[in-house]
């Protein structure tokens, strides 16, 4: 009779740690400082100052504000976070320090430097945004300041925008009535998308309290013409006036009583660079707040005379709002105004304020993405942008490709970001799969072991997901040679089949048959082991994605096919054993390399 034994098996990796740990190097930025109006370097330029105010009756009286000498750069607002993954995570990223200084060195840009450096012009303008596709109708006077208004309009913000000057008072600013502006309106918005509008009444905005009594101010065609234009999606961008007060002029208060202009409408108050605060001339934000931004407007060069008022802040604001339509023509202008109203720097007290409203206009952070940043799948929904783990195997390959893909930000905008920034090399860890054993269903006849075996050798989490566990059907020969002097020398080479399969949130789609092959040999002398192996190589096989790589004019998602092949050699482990203790050194493909020691042991009892 026989007595039973109880064999439990104890194993424990003793150490494992990577033997050339992958250094991550800090992503820096060269133009981090300048994107700070406060470290700009600034000029200096005399100015004169002048306005347009409307009044009830049709008439219109120039203000002229003081003079004097402006310098220095734009003013407050947060600073930017520094990289985490994306490039555009932070300030010019994705642009370069030599484009951007071409960019600066433009004689157009260096004439009015302190101002655009306070919107952060050159970070749109480097990356290719030029108001292309765009139409701005100016509404303003024969006279010089009309001129004034849209060469700014047309400067190099938005230089490739179209502008039109339209008329509405002559050279000696004798104003039309407002029903005639009406007409106007309706003729330019026929063509146009951006209205501007360097002009206000004496009545305050806090005084409007409704429709009816706006339209008697002004004209019922006035303001119908006007909603009909917002209705068909034009965006007004309006200035709020110079009389140095806490509320902006009357009409710059139309969207809080003609519902059609609520998203459709921009009220500007100019900033001095000089000053670095609010222009002394400029009235507030006051009541338009929620739709109110702040630009600079003292000391712009415009077509060769220098200017100040709130009437140049505004075109300004106009040619941002070209800039954003070009970049991204499937964002409706309500989408658009709120663009620009979250991402302006903040000014003043915290937050939302009535003096400068939003904050700065700010073309950096509107050009670059808001909010959170996915991928939207062909299959649908989205994926977070974020690194793809994935195994040598794949990661090899997609390291060193070209492929880009797109992102969406909470706007629903189209970035593009390279592939290989997102991937990450994950080890395979085969000191912990040794330690688990393998995991394999087979049978032998002779020397041929056949049968199935699990393996994590594809498997990938993120965009690029895969099966955890991949069920490769596989051939073997197990072969033990005698060497002499106890010294048995063996081999076992294998191939196999696997079909691994992309998750339902992966932009994987499919993997043509994934063929395998792996040998390993060494000798045995004694309590001694030595081997070497070469597991999971892939003979063949493809990898399918369907990657979003943009959207088309009217907002279409567009798909493209990429197929990979991940074809190519495995890791090569080196091991050496004494009794139940292995050491092992695993040379990655790709990662970092893997050093282990483990020790396994059965107690019987």
């Amino acid at each position: 009779m026989h007595t039973p034994k109880f064999v439990l098996i104890a194993a424990i990796i003793i150490a494992t740690f990577p033997a050339n740990g992958a250094t991550q190097n800090k992503c820096d930025n060269p133009i981090y400082n300048k994107a700070h109006p406060a470290e700009c370097a600034k000029s200096s330029k005399t100015w004169i100052g002048t306005a347009l105010v409307l009044g009830g009756a049709a008439t219109a009286a120039g203000v002229a504000m003081a003079a004097g000498m402006s310098g220095g750069g734009g003013g407050g607002g947060g600073g930017d976070a520094m990289p985490t993954m994306n490039t555009y995570n932070y300030v010019g990223g994705d642009v370069t320090e030599a484009k951007l200084s071409a960019v600066m060195a433009t004689d157009a840009y260096i004439k009015n430097q302190s101002q655009y450096d306070t919107i952060r012009l050159a970070y749109s303008l480097a990356r290719g945004y030029t108001g292309k596709n765009s139409n701005i109708a100016v509404l303003d006077s024969a006279s010089w300041h009309g001129k004034a208004v849209a060469a700014i309009a047309a400067g190099p913000i938005a230089p490739d925008a179209v502008v039109t000057h339209y008329q509405i008072a002559d050279r000696g600013n004798k104003f039309i009535t407002y029903g005639e502006i009406g007409d106007v309106i309706a003729t330019a918005a026929a063509t146009s998308d951006i209205i501007n509008a360097s002009w206000n009444t004496e009545m305050r905005a806090n005084a409007v309290h409704s429709r009816e009594q706006v339209a008697h101010l002004t004209d019922v065609n006035f303001i119908d013409n006007m909603a009909a234009a917002a209705r068909r999606g034009t965006i007004f961008v309006w200035a709020a006036g110079n009389e140095g007060a806490a509320q902006p002029g009357a009409l710059s208060a139309l969207p809080r009583v003609v519902p059609e202009m609520r998203g459709h409408f921009i009220n500007v108050v100019a900033w001095d660079d000089a000053r670095g605060a609010l222009a002394e001339y400029s009235n507030a934000c006051g009541a338009t707040m929620e739709y109110c931004i702040t630009a600079p407007g003292s000391g712009i060069d415009a077509g060769g005379r220098v200017v100040s008022g709130t009437s140049f802040a505004a075109p300004v604001v106009s040619a941002a709002v070209a800039v954003l339509r070009e970049a991204f023509p499937y964002m409706t202008p309500e989408q658009i105004t709120d663009l620009l109203f979250t991402t302006a720097r903040d000014l003043g007290a915290p937050g939302v304020d009535a003096v400068y409203g939003h904050g700065m206009l700010d073309l950096e952070r509107a050009s670059r993405p808001v909010g959170t940043q996915l991928v939207p799948l062909a299959a649908g929904g989205a994926a977070p942008l974020r690194a793809a783990h994935v195994p040598a195997a794949i990661g090899r390959k997609l390291q060193h490709s070209d492929i880009k893909l797109a992102f969406v930000d909470d706007y629903g905008r189209t970035f593009e970001a390279y592939l290989r920034d997102q991937i990450k090399i994950k080890n395979h860890g085969r000191g912990f799969e040794a330690l688990r054993g393998p995991r394999k269903l087979s049978a032998n006849a002779g020397p041929v072991e056949f049968g199935f075996r699990r393996s994590e050798f594809l498997s990938a989490a993120g965009l690029l997901g895969t099966d955890e566990n991949n069920t490769i059907t596989f051939v073997a020969i197990n072969g033990e040679f005698d060497a002499g002097r106890h010294t048995k020398i063996f081999l076992r080479p294998e191939i196999g089949a696997a079909h691994p399969r992309g998750r339902t949130d992966s932009m994987v789609t499919k993997f043509s048959g994934i063929y395998t092959a792996g040998i390993s040999t060494g000798l045995r002398r004694g309590n001694w082991a030595a081997s070497v192996a070469i597991p999971d190589m892939i003979l063949a096989g493809d990898m399918h994605m369907r990657m979003p790589r943009s959207r088309t004019a009217d907002g279409t998602l567009m798909f493209n096919d990429y197929k990979t092949s991940l074809s190519g050699g495995g890791a090569i482990e080196y091991s050496l054993s004494y009794r139940d203790v292995t050491a092992a050194f695993v040379d990655n493909t790709a990662g970092t390399d893997e050093f282990y020691i483990m020790a396994k042991r059965k107690i019987a009892f």
